[in-house]
């Protein structure tokens, strides 16, 4: 079932102001839009089965937001790139340990603040906060954003407007919380959240703040592996 939904992905069109997602577990996600797919903190979520399908349907970037396992697998983050080819983009901590085994053409270490541009994408890393070196990350395609909080705990991302927001909320991270999670979402105000990195007490908890003090905003607690799309409203 995992191998079919994966595939779902990739047999999927998008339109322009659409996003589809899969949640992987932990902070591990798959996005498709109208531009392109990206993978995030698959740490050792995604199998041979997985991979083939990966290697089948495309794959044009993936994230890495640090160096802990349940975000990085370093085998399993070789066996992606050499299944798909895809460009990385990665956490001082994840590159300084694949630098020399993916080509340098294909592998970036992030800058916070620094935009790199990746086809019709643009990917800016933000200094997050956590236990050693976190980059979060803002996706923009077109006038769209999407934001990736790792597992960190609160920065200011009031920089960084997203019209879709991937937050944790918690457990197994030292530093994640329904709060800190909620202090990022209102400098975000995006309109649609799916939470990940948290149990699901914590998710609820999350959830309860956005509907008292953000009821316009959609709350999205996924079940790992279903295929999920969201329709975005463009920011005026």
């Amino acid at each position: 079932m995992k191998t079919d939904e994966i595939a779902k992905i990739f047999t999927s069109s998008p339109a322009e102001n659409d996003v589809l997602f899969m949640f992987l577990g932990y902070s591990g996600v798959i996005i498709k839009t109208s531009k392109g797919t990206i993978i995030i903190d698959p740490a050792d979520l995604l199998k041979d089965k997985e991979l083939e399908t990966l290697k089948t349907g495309g794959l044009n970037l993936m994230l890495f937001t640090h160096s802990h396992d349940d975000h990085f697998r370093h085998k399993d983050a070789l066996a992606l790139y050499k299944a798909t080819g895809a460009s990385v983009i990665a956490d001082p901590s994840v590159y300084s340990i694949l630098q020399g085994e993916i080509p340098s053409n294909k592998l970036i270490s992030t800058t916070p603040g620094k935009t790199n541009t990746m086809g019709e994408m643009t990917v800016t890393a933000i200094k997050g906060s956590h236990v050693g070196s976190i980059s979060l990350f803002q996706i923009k395609i077109e006038d769209l954003g999407v934001f990736h909080g790792g597992d960190s705990g609160y920065v200011s991302v009031k920089d960084y407007p997203s019209d879709l927001a991937f937050l944790p909320a918690g457990d197994p991270s030292p530093t994640a919380s329904p709060q800190a999670a909620f202090d990022m979402a209102s400098d975000l105000r995006p309109s649609v959240i799916v939470t990940m990195h948290g149990s699901m007490g914590q998710f609820k908890e999350f959830e309860r703040k956005i509907k008292e003090k953000m009821p316009k905003t959609t709350v999205i607690i996924p079940e790992p592996y279903v295929l999920k799309s969201v329709t975005l409203r463009k920011r005026t």
